[in-house]
C-alpha cells in the first residue's frame, strides 16, 4: 500500500498538468479514479503548456491591470524567496505580464470578519468614484456577492478572452450563479483557497485499525460510504481515557466538529439543494422531507451522540483548540475539516488519511463536498477602464495558476504523511472533484442567510418545520428582490 513519496509526487504533478478533469473543482463523478499517467511525457522548457486560447500575438502595449487581493490569504508574491508556492505565484504573474505585455499591479487589502464592511466599502467607493483603484476585485464568497445587485461588477460573458468552459474555472459554480445568462463572479485555480478550503473528513487510520473498523477507503471506492457506514464506525468509540467518569477534552471520540461552520458542508454532502433553477429562476427547495430528515440526523449526531466532540456557539462544552489538540493526540477517529488542516498532521505519531463526507445513502450517485465560506471569488469592476486587457489578464492568471500554482500547492500538501499512500492521494482528487455549489449557498447572505439558517436551526434544536414557517416568506421576498435588481442592471 505504501509507495515512494517522490515517485508518487511526480505522478501527481504529471496528472495535474495533463489531466484537467481530475483536478478541476466541477461537479464530476465523485467515484472517478485517477488514471495511470506514469508514461506521460514531462513538460520541457520548449514545450510550455498553455491551456487558455488567447493568441500568442495579443499585445496590450503595457496596460496596467490592478488586482485587489484579500491580503491575509497571501495570493500574490512581489518577489521570489525560494518557497515553492510563493515562487509559483511570482512566476504566474510574470508569465501573464510577459505574454500579454501588461503590468499586473497587486493591491493587497486587509479583510477580517470584523472589517469586512471596510473592505467591501472600498470596492463600492472605487466604483462610485470611478477612480481606477482596482480593475479586478476578489473577496470572500460569503460576502462579495452582495455587491452584485448594486451594479459593481461587469457581466463577464460579454467580454473577450474569458472562456469559462475551461478546466481552471469551477464549472458548476458558473452554472449555478449565472443570472439570465450573465456572470458577475467566478472562481477556480486562480485562487489557492479552492484547494486548502475544501471540506473533507480527516481520519485516524491507526485508530481505525486498532478498533477493528473496516477499510473505509474501500467503502468509498465501492460507493458504500454513507452516513450509516459512518455511524457504524463511530458507534462505541468513546472511551473515558482520564477515568473521571465525565466527557472531557482528553477522552476518545468518534467524530469532532470544531465549530458551527463544519455543519454546513453536509448540505452538499447529503445532496440537499437550497434552491433549484427553473427556467433560469432560483426556486426555494430547502423545505421538504429530505431536509427534515437531514435536520433530524444532524441534531442527533451533534447533540445526542456520546461519541461526538463538538464546539458550537450553542453547545459550549469544548473549545476548538481542545478538539484540535485531541485530534493531534490521536484520540479522535473522524475530524470534519478542510484540506488545509492536513499540514498540521505532518509530525503526528499515527497514520491518518482523507475521506469524502459520506453520502446520504447508496442511491446518491456521487460523493459531494463544499468549499468553506472563505473561498475567494473574482469579478471585473464596472469602473474598469480597459476591460479587454483586464479580461485577458484574468483568464491567463487563472490558466497560469492552473499550470504553476496548483501543482506547487499539491506538492506542499502531499508532503504530509498521507502523501506516502497512493490511495489517500486518490481520495484527495476524488473529494476535490466532488465540490458542488448552489445559487442559494453562494448568495446566502442576500437570500435571508439560508446557510446560517441551516446551522443555527441544528445548533439550537429549533425544529425544522416550525422555524421554516417563519423564514419562508421573507426568503422568497429576498430572492425576488435580489433577482429583480440584478436583472435590471444595465452596462
Amino acid at each position: 500500500m505504501k509507495t515512494n513519496k517522490k515517485s508518487l509526487l511526480s505522478l501527481l504533478l504529471a496528472a495535474i498538468l495533463l489531466m484537467p478533469a481530475v483536478v478541476s473543482c466541477g461537479g464530476g463523478e465523485g467515484t472517478a479514479a485517477i488514471e495511470d499517467t506514469s508514461a506521460a511525457p514531462a513538460e520541457t522548457e520548449t514545450q510550455r503548456v498553455y491551456v487558455d486560447d488567447i493568441a500568442d500575438d495579443v499585445d496590450f502595449d503595457g496596460a496596467v491591470v490592478k488586482f485587489m487581493w484579500w491580503e491575509e490569504n497571501e495570493e500574490y508574491a512581489e518577489e521570489q524567496n525560494g518557497e515553492v508556492v510563493n515562487d509559483a505565484l511570482f512566476d504566474r504573474n510574470l508569465s501573464v505580464e510577459t505574454r500579454l505585455n501588461v503590468k499586473i499591479e497587486n493591491v493587497g487589502e486587509s479583510y477580517t470578519w470584523d472589517t469586512k464592511d471596510i473592505y467591501l466599502g472600498k470596492i463600492r467607493s472605487s466604483v462610485m468614484a470611478n477612480d481606477g483603484a482596482y480593475d479586478v476585485a476578489s473577496g470572500q464568497y460569503a460576502t462579495l456577492p452582495g455587491l452584485v445587485p448594486e451594479g459593481n461588477f461587469t457581466d463577464m460573458t460579454a467580454l473577450p478572452y474569458l472562456d469559462f468552459s475551461k478546466s481552471y474555472w469551477v464549472q458548476q459554480l458558473i452554472e449555478e450563479t449565472s443570472i439570465n445568462g450573465k456572470l458577475y463572479l467566478a472562481s477556480g485555480d486562480i485562487t489557492k483557497i479552492t484547494i486548502s478550503n475544501t471540506f473533507c473528513l480527516l481520519y485516524n487510520e491507526s485508530l481505525r485499525q486498532d478498533l477493528g473498523i473496516e477499510d473505509l477507503v474501500e467503502a468509498v471506492k465501492n460507493g458504500t460510504w454513507t452516513r450509516d457506514k459512518m455511524d457504524a464506525a463511530i458507534a462505541g468509540t468513546y472511551a473515558d481515557l482520564d477515568g473521571d467518569n465525565l466527557p472531557s477534552a482528553g477522552d476518545r471520540y468518534g467524530i469532532a466538529f470544531r465549530d458551527d461552520n463544519c455543519m454546513t458542508p453536509f448540505i452538499q454532502a447529503f445532496d440537499l439543494r437550497i434552491t433549484t433553477m427553473k427556467d433560469g429562476y432560483p426556486e426555494l427547495s430547502f423545505n421538504n422531507e429530505k431536509a427534515i430528515s437531514v435536520y433530524e440526523y444532524m441534531v442527533n449526531l451533534i447533540h445526542h451522540t456520546p461519541e461526538a466532540m463538538v464546539d458550537l456557539l450553542s453547545k459550549d462544552v469544548f473549545t476548538g483548540d481542545q478538539i484540535s489538540s485531541n485530534m493531534m493526540a490521536g484520540n479522535i477517529l473522524f475530524y470534519v475539516g478542510v484540506f488545509g488542516n492536513a499540514k498540521s498532521f505532518a509530525e503526528v505519531d499515527f497514520e491518518f488519511g482523507l475521506l469524502p463526507l459520506p453520502k446520504w445513502d447508496e442511491s446518491q450517485a456521487t460523493y459531494q463536498s463544499a468549499l468553506g465560506e472563505s473561498n475567494t471569488l473574482f469579478g471585473i469592476l464596472t469602473s474598469c477602464a480597459n476591460k479587454d486587457a483586464t479580461a485577458a489578464a484574468l483568464e491567463m492568471m487563472a490558466a497560469e495558476s492552473y499550470r504553476l500554482v496548483t501543482p506547487a500547492l499539491y506538492e506542499i500538501t502531499l508532503k504530509t504523511r498521507y502523501a506516502a499512500d497512493s490511495e489517500m492521494a486518490q481520495m484527495f482528487d476524488l473529494i476535490r472533484d466532488g465540490v458542488t455549489f448552489n445559487f442559494g449557498s453562494i448568495y446566502t447572505f442576500d437570500l435571508n442567510r439560508l446557510c446560517v439558517f441551516f446551522k443555527e436551526t441544528i445548533g439550537l434544536e429549533k425544529g425544522w418545520s416550525s422555524t421554516w414557517v417563519a423564514q419562508e416568506d421573507a426568503t422568497k421576498a429576498a430572492i425576488d428582490q435580489f433577482f429583480e435588481k440584478v436583472s435590471a442592471l444595465e452596462y
